[in-house]
């Protein structure tokens, strides 16, 4: 009898088993090289633009090192972001560090010293062992404090297992029995607060500081209260159930805490009147601002005004003050209107050195560092001198790469800009770190650390960008860059 198969069905199955058997050793290999189990990096705080390759190959004792400044030491803003935008990345740690507990708090509390209590509340959710890590508890609580979760802190405080006689824990403890209605149990955990000593309690998350104390009694004994304290989230929570003026301590706020209150801004000009007094109102506020935070954060507030003032386009009264404002505000098209509108020699109270300085800024933001800006700037510094700020300013612009002629590398290679305040190895290190970017930060940022709140100097500055820059962090030292330059603008006392 003759076959009825169809034609071809062999050749369909042949062809079948020749497919499976060229995609077995894909699959085992897929199978080899599947993803490394979550750590307590690897949820995101927030989402960022780092990537999940963010700690390939970095050195697990620069991350122990660094990791725990973040929460210790301030950071001028530019540095402060690159912190933030770091420790919120969801991507597993450095080799061995990522399964530390203490890592995962040194992350946690530097995202809530950084300001990002709900970044740290989120990753610290998913966190495991929470209750059996006093560092991971009192990241949680805190976290849940400052975001107002008072409930949450006091779940966190009774679920831990271990050390829960430190300061801190007792602290929130009678906190948690005031809220609770249980006064006489309150008033008695105060007691043991006050009796701990001074020395111990810092050791031990810092229990029984005065204005703790004095908030505490005002709810536990109905004493005075005083003022507001917001210097970390016990006092915070205590401010708050008190009904305290918590917009008149803003002075006493931690990082952590100063994101909850709405930021002061120049007095709303009276009703009915012009642009007028909303620049006279805003040119008043940015003056007074002293320090680099605090004129960034006066950017910052006056940033809608002086969008509204460039659109108007009437002549400004210190046109050059309010595009630097507008740079460091993050609004790099009203910096530049402003500048489009500024005539050489015609500039109210601003010098060419001023004009070539925004001009640097302006560059160094659009991330295209202007060749012929750089000139100008080093002309402007040959002219003035070592003490020339734009000497220092040629540095850092130069830094993100920009071209100069035979002329102006031979003035550029006779500035004295000063010498380099950074730990030569580190610096060393950050050059060598164009592949290893979650490296490059954390050296970039143990530098920031050291420096505080007014950031590097311009030499260690340029040195910072320029490692960044090989390391895929563009945006972050064009940044260093900016916030450079603006530190070169500001008064120096």
């Amino acid at each position: 009898m003759r076959s009825h198969r169809r034609p071809g069905l062999h050749q369909g199955a042949l062809l079948a088993a020749l497919l499976v058997a060229a995609a077995t050793p894909a699959l085992a290999q897929m199978q080899v090289q599947s993803l490394a189990p979550p750590d307590l990096f690897s949820t995101p705080a927030g989402p960022t633009d780092l990537g999940g390759d963010l700690w390939k190959d970095t050195a697990p004792g620069i991350a122990r090192d660094v990791l725990p400044r973040l929460a210790a030491r301030p950071l001028s803003p530019a540095f402060a972001d690159l912190a933030r935008k770091v420790l919120a990345t969801g991507a597993n740690g450095p080799v061995g560090v990522g399964n530390e507990p203490d890592m995962g708090a040194a992350r946690a509390l530097g995202l809530i010293a950084l300001g990002d209590a709900a970044g740290a509340d989120l990753v610290l959710d998913r966190a495991p062992g929470v209750a059996n890590n006093a560092a991971l508890s009192l990241a949680s609580a805190e976290a849940a404090l400052i975001k107002g979760d008072d409930d949450k802190a006091c779940r966190i405080g009774e679920a831990l297992t271990v050390d829960r006689g430190a300061g801190y824990w007792l602290r929130l403890r009678a906190f948690c029995q005031a809220r609770a209605g249980q006064v006489d149990a309150a008033q008695l955990t105060l007691s043991l607060v006050q009796q701990q000593a001074p020395q111990q309690q810092a050791q031990k998350g810092g229990g029984g500081d005065a204005d703790y104390v004095r908030l505490m009694s005002a709810v536990a004994a109905g004493t005075p209260p005083g003022a507001a304290n917001l210097r970390n989230g016990i006092n915070y929570a205590l401010s708050r159930k008190l009904g305290l003026d918590l917009a008149a301590a803003a002075a006493t706020a931690s990082p952590a805490v100063s994101r909850m209150i709405t930021p002061p801004g120049p007095p709303p000009p009276p009703a009915g009147l012009d642009l007028t007094a909303a620049e006279t109102s805003d040119l008043a506020f940015l003056r007074q601002a002293k320090g680099l935070v605090a004129f960034i954060d006066a950017a910052k507030a006056s940033a809608a005004s002086i969008a509204a003032l460039a659109r108007a386009d009437a002549p400004l009264r210190d046109p050059v003050l309010f595009a630097r404002a507008a740079l460091v505000a993050g609004d790099l098209p009203t910096a530049q209107a402003i500048r489009s509108r500024l005539v050489q020699d015609q500039i109210p109270g601003a010098t060419a050195t001023d004009l070539a300085l925004l001009d640097a800024m302006i560059s160094a933001a659009s991330g295209k560092p202007d060749g012929q800006v750089l000139a100008r700037l080093i002309d402007r510094g040959a002219q003035g001198g070592a003490k020339s700020p734009a000497q220092a300013a040629a540095l850092l612009l130069a830094s993100l790469g920009g071209a100069m002629g035979p002329d102006e590398r031979a003035q550029f290679a006779t500035f004295d800009v000063g010498r380099p305040t950074a730990s030569a190895p580190r610096l060393a290190l950050l050059d060598a770190a164009a592949d290893r970017k979650g490296e490059a930060a954390l050296l970039a940022l143990s530098i920031a650390a050291e420096a505080g709140v007014a950031g590097p100097s311009a030499v260690d500055r340029a040195r910072i960008a320029q490692g960044l820059a090989r390391a895929g962090l563009a945006a972050d030292a064009r940044a260093v860059v900016v916030e450079g330059l603006l530190a070169l603008t500001l008064p120096t006392k």
